[in-house]
């Protein structure tokens, strides 16, 4: 799993990429076995369906079609009932189809390493049940909307999204084409990865002014995406709506948008450009030595309470000057201080944690060893209950002492923020 923060994007380097650390663990004499995802420790069950969602307001600007319009796969993992029968989804639907193209299959096994045979055997699978029912009560649930990283996929984060359904939220997953690894559609069509060629002879200044259109543009396009599907999820939950198995069943009063890496770059650029979006969640999503936020001509703001997770990246080698570095800390700190009133940074600091940290990937390449099992389940759970804490504050009006109650807990500085 290589996704990359966007200062991989912005500079075209292999700053914070998912790898670093891995090392660190080393367990090569330990015997491995088969992975298995967390289970959840709320009270829901986890369905899941999937919908294709094609934006006709935007063309598709790397189709061969001309008529060819913005393609999106969205996937809704809902609460269930508990112990609802029925066998488990894939992991990542589509795995079977992309290891039998010779094209993708050295990407997808360069991405999940010796979890992708597990994979795309079906032995490593989520708790979410495909198509099951809904839970009855409550009447709608809290809804949020998901971004995964440069070159990844929201699959990625199936113990982080069915941790927030089992505790009644609805995550509205979104795998963003072109920018995911790879994508397949109901009609079979699998859509890879695009990565644009970068001139050769081009001078830095040159390079970091292309590399820097770049990254605004795939901001902008992941931020659009999540406007569209709320647009889209808005036509659908009204009472009545045919062919929507979640219709009338979302709370769109309370919506969050929530990114990692790259995608808490569109998430937070969604949050500047709609206030229908009552909280916004950052994880690990700064871009150094730029901003910790997007930022662009139209000066936008924030207009609901946002949360920035970060790992504690100190002692980390930067492709960047230590001037550099102390600029963008000034940076990000008044950015935050201009945040409305109810923000918080958290910045963790735990044994094994890193970028990846945030996703599965550190429990999949565990491959069940005992000790960076254990390691790679508490970092999940750390990263994960600052997620649930801001979401339950802010879309469940519910009181938390692990964001308000600031401990001395030597794993995360919690932050307050706002004007």
């Amino acid at each position: 799993m290589k996704s990359f923060l966007m200062c991989a994007l912005v500079l075209g380097s292999l700053a914070l990429s998912l790898k670093p650390g891995l090392a660190e663990t080393n367990q090569t004499n330990a015997t491995a076995t088969t992975p298995r995802l967390p289970a959840p420790s709320g009270t829901f069950g986890i369905g899941r369906i999937g919908y294709e969602w094609i934006d006709l307001s935007r063309p598709d600007a790397y189709s061969t079609d001309p008529e060819a319009h913005r393609d999106l796969m969205v996937y809704l993992w809902y609460p269930s009932p508990r112990g609802n029968a029925g066998e488990p989804g894939w992991y990542l639907p589509g795995a079977k189809e992309m290891d039998a193209d010779p094209d993708l299959q050295p990407r997808m096994q360069q991405e999940f390493e010796a979890a992708w045979p597990l994979i795309v055997s079906g032995k490593i699978r989520p708790h979410a049940i495909d198509n099951a029912p809904v839970a009855k009560t409550p009447k709608a649930f809290p809804v949020v909307l998901l971004s995964h990283g440069l070159g990844g996929t929201g699959f990625e984060y199936t113990s982080l999204i069915e941790e927030l359904v089992s505790h009644g939220y609805i995550v509205v997953a979104i795998e963003h084409t072109y920018t995911a690894l790879a994508v397949e559609f109901p009609n079979g069509k699998i859509v890879p990865f695009h990565r644009e060629a970068i001139p050769a002879n081009l001078s830095a200044d040159e390079r970091f002014k292309r590399m820097m259109a770049g990254a605004g543009l795939e901001i902008s396009t992941g931020a659009s995406d999540l406007v569209f599907v709320l647009n889209r999820l808005e036509k659908m939950n009204k009472a009545g709506s045919r062919h929507f198995l979640l219709s009338g069943r979302l709370d769109l009063k309370d919506v969050a948008a929530v990114g990692h890496s790259a995608g808490g770059d569109f998430a937070t650029r969604a949050c500047q450009l709609d206030e229908r979006i009552k909280a916004c969640i950052s994880l690990d999503g700064g871009m150094p030595p730029v901003s910790a936020f997007p930022e662009y001509p139209d000066g936008k703001r924030f207009h609901q309470p946002v949360l920035l997770v970060e790992v504690d990246h100190s002692g980390d080698r930067k492709p960047f000057s230590e001037t550099q570095y102390s600029d963008y800390l000034k940076k990000k700190e008044a950015e935050l201080n201009s945040c409305p009133i109810g923000s918080y940074e958290v910045e963790l600091k735990a044994p094994g944690l890193v970028h990846g940290s945030f996703s599965d990937y550190r429990l999949l390449a565990a491959q069940g060893r005992v000790g960076e099992t254990q390691t790679a389940l508490h970092n999940l759970r750390l990263t994960q209950s600052f997620t649930l804490a801001f979401l339950d504050k802010y879309l469940k009006q519910a009181s938390e002492p692990l964001l308000d109650n600031v401990s001395r807990d030597p794993e995360a500085t919690v932050t307050r923020y706002g004007h």
